[in-house]
């Protein structure tokens, strides 16, 4: 998935707090500690019962000692393994292994909070009333700005403005004019609100999805700490 590109245009503030990493825990076994099973008592003699308490005073302090040995021991947890990851990787996973597992899982977060944020950007894009006072004269000014010599290599196949949020649809030529989006937008005077820029390239295709905020508004989304 393409990386979000945030935008502050003027003098608005605009930050995205990134959600926190999950952990996960295991009860595996921890490998070369030998387990021991509590013996049953059994009704006997005299003789008999004080031998069997014998064992299980035994058998209870070679629990104590194992279950020392596991409170000494630092916690392992079971991973995954990743596509690549050989057996040998799975069973024996090294320094190396834990950080690229961990690299994967925040960046699946990522991933997921960023499909999150555009789904919000998205209901109210197409909730919102429209405000023809606010709405009309900004699609002129974004329209022709992608005139102008700072959009080149990019087009404008369509805008959209509400109430306090526009979208807009933008093809690209090549990657340069793609990464310039953000940039150029920042240039155009009149917008003085948020930007947030979703990239895509399928199938050779360049184009970006740019949601733009009114004058003094914030962009629609649940910031997380």
């Amino acid at each position: 998935m393409s990386k979000v590109r945030w935008g502050v245009l003027g003098l608005a503030g605009a930050a995205v707090a990134a959600a926190g990493a999950w952990s996960l825990r295991g009860d595996a076994p921890t490998p070369g500690v030998p387990t021991t099973t509590v013996s049953e008592v059994r009704a006997g003699p005299p003789a008999d019962l004080e031998q069997e308490v014998r064992a299980l005073r035994a058998e209870l302090e070679a629990l104590r000692r194992n279950q020392g040995r596991l409170e000494q021991q630092p916690h392992t947890s079971p991973m995954q393994p990743v596509e690549g990851a050989t057996a040998k990787d799975a069973e024996d996973p090294g320094p190396a292994r834990d950080e690229e597992v961990v690299r994967a899982a925040r960046e699946q977060q990522r991933q997921e909070r960023v499909v999150e944020l555009e789904a919000e950007l998205e209901l109210a894009a197409n909730t919102e009333p429209r405000d023809a006072q606010w709405a009309a004269p900004t699609e002129s000014l974004v329209t022709q700005s992608f005139q102008g010599p700072d959009f080149v290599g990019s087009r404008l196949a369509r805008i959209e403005c509400r109430t306090h949020l526009c979208t807009l649809e933008v093809e690209h030529d090549d990657g340069d004019a793609q990464a310039e989006l953000l940039t150029s937008l920042l240039r155009v005077k009149g917008l003085r609100g948020q930007a947030v820029v979703r990239p895509r390239n399928e199938g050779g295709r360049r184009t970006s999805r740019v949601y733009l905020s009114r004058a003094g508004e914030r962009l629609p989304m649940t910031l997380r700490k």
